[in-house]
């Protein structure tokens, strides 16, 4: 066995265990080894097989090994599975063996629970087990009133249980893989549109959740202008909640994306106000309609300190001409005091638990 034959073994004995998905790649793509996270995150059996495909060959272009301390690349592949095709960004590293090249390909992943969510993102999306229960928001005072509706992205099980949000969400969202769950979210969303007169919910405004991390990503605007293209949305129609705004750590590029967005009739809301660090100046910077205080200071309505927290949230609601709605309602007692507050439209589980699309009406 020659000396790089030695260390190419050595090489994927030692990367069998690692917690990173790891693949050994010629200069084609074609897979010739995997270690058992990639296999674990793919769900492979012994008669499955990936094919790669490096998107850019630019990218390999400057993948040279030209020092005695070698580079990795952040490029994206595609990669097809079975009957699917996924994208996702990795690191590619170069191994040096005489008279050839090979690809160390790594999918970045963190921690046990970042596998987990990739495996069973990567499932989900091969077995069309992306779904989105919706959630709605209604006038306080006088008749009840529906003032808007919420779409809340599910992930299923092979049993068809829920997937908590929590397992999945915050470990993929870096990833690229993110950008098939949101185009799988907007086939569903077309759904609604497309049956919305049809259950009597014409001129009811649907928000739907994008993280600052999907704001962010290079994806972000074509996506949502192809959508909102498709689909033929007017303003007043659709309107996206920023949620996660703690990692919005480049307002002035979601200030652009999101005003891009709003010139196309899209309403702004911004969720959980209240709840991360810059929330001010996100109402100075970002192209904000609507105010979601979080449910955090709803739960606790019963004190005085709170209380006045709500207020000032309120005020600044209305003296920048936003629209203020409390989150979190889930007994009788709160929504009297959001009314004694001032408040006059609400969301939570007292006023309606979020339903299938095939379950939602006007009511």
């Amino acid at each position: 066995m020659t000396n790089d034959n030695k260390q190419l073994k050595f090489l994927s004995q030692s990367l069998l265990m690692h917690q990173r998905p790891f693949l050994i790649t010629d200069i084609t793509g074609e897979v010739r080894w995997l270690n058992n996270a990639s296999k674990y995150i793919f769900s492979l059996n012994d008669k499955d097989e990936l094919d790669l495909i490096f998107i850019d060959k630019k990218d390999l272009e400057r993948a040279q090994f030209d020092s005695e301390i070698a580079d990795s690349f952040d490029v994206f592949m595609k990669i097809n599975l079975r009957d699917k095709e996924f994208v996702i960004r990795v690191l590619l590293h170069i191994i040096p063996v005489e008279n050839e090249k090979f690809y160390l390909v790594e999918i970045v992943s963190s921690s046990k629970e970042n596998l987990f969510a990739l495996r069973t993102i990567l499932s989900c999306l091969e077995h069309d087990r992306i779904g989105m229960y919706f959630q709605k928001q209604y006038k306080l005072t006088g008749d009840k009133e529906l003032k808007g509706i919420e779409a809340l992205i599910r992930f299923f099980d092979e049993k068809g249980e829920i997937i908590p949000n929590d397992k999945v969400i915050p470990f993929i969202e870096g990833e690229n893989v993110f950008s098939l769950v949101v185009i799988s979210s907007m086939d569903i969303l077309k759904s609604y549109f497309d049956q919305r007169d049809k259950k009597g919910l014409n001129n009811i405004p649907l928000f739907f959740n994008v993280s600052a991390h999907t704001i962010l990503h290079k994806d972000f605007l074509p996506i949502f202008k192809d959508f909102i293209n498709k689909v033929g949305i007017k303003p007043g129609d659709f309107g996206i909640e920023v949620t996660e705004t703690a990692e919005l750590n480049n307002l002035s590029t979601a200030s652009l994306r999101l005003s891009s967005i709003k010139n196309l009739g899209v309403s702004i809301a911004l969720d959980d106000f209240g709840a991360g660090y810059s929330a001010l100046r996100y109402l100075k910077d970002l192209p904000v309609d609507v105010l979601k205080l979080d449910k955090s200071f709803t739960s606790e309505l019963q004190e005085n300190h709170n209380q006045s927290l709500f207020q000032i949230a309120k005020l600044m609601a209305d003296s920048l001409a936003m629209e203020f709605i409390c989150e979190g309602l889930e007994e009788q007692w709160q929504i009297e005091k959001a009314i004694n507050l001032g408040c006059e439209i609400g969301q939570g589980f007292y006023l309606h638990r979020p339903c299938s699309l095939e379950d939602l009406n006007n009511e």
